[in-house]
């Protein structure tokens, strides 16, 4: 394992918008995310009530979101049929969709084995980061 390449994707992560980084040379895959932080700003000088544990939130199915913005493709050429369908099995690490930009193509790889339930947005339909491209459900 190349560690200054880890150590590259990690300093161009943190300079970057994106929250998480997902690479794949098809031997080698490496997933790197920021640390998500919850700040409370205490120069307001208030009184914070006791944090009291909040209700579950209602659990949907799992979604899977563009990690950069480009052009969604469900297959790899024009008349080869799609990754996969709707009623899917798809297994984590599987890929399951490309995003070109700058005319590359990125592979979307599924994070989490289950069901396709729905596929969010169109063949050749722009995406943005973060934008749900895929809902799985992971029973």
């Amino acid at each position: 394992m190349d560690l200054a390449l880890i150590e590259n994707l990690m300093r161009m992560l943190e300079q970057s918008s994106l929250q998480e980084l997902d690479v794949n040379d098809g031997t080698t895959r490496i997933r790197i995310a920021k640390k998500r932080t919850l700040e409370l700003d205490d120069d307001l000088g208030q009184d914070t009530p006791d944090a009291t544990p909040a209700e579950p939130a209602e659990q949907g199915p799992h979604r899977i979101l563009s990690g950069m913005t480009g052009t969604f493709y469900r297959a790899s050429a024009p008349g080869v049929p799609p990754y996969v369908t709707e009623g899917a099995r798809v297994e984590d690490g599987q890929r399951i969709a490309l995003i070109e930009a700058m005319k590359t193509f990125n592979p979307v790889e599924c994070d989490i084995a289950g069901t396709v339930l729905r596929i969010l947005v169109e063949d050749g339909q722009s995406v943005s980061v973060g934008m749900p491209l895929f809902e799985i459900d992971a029973s």
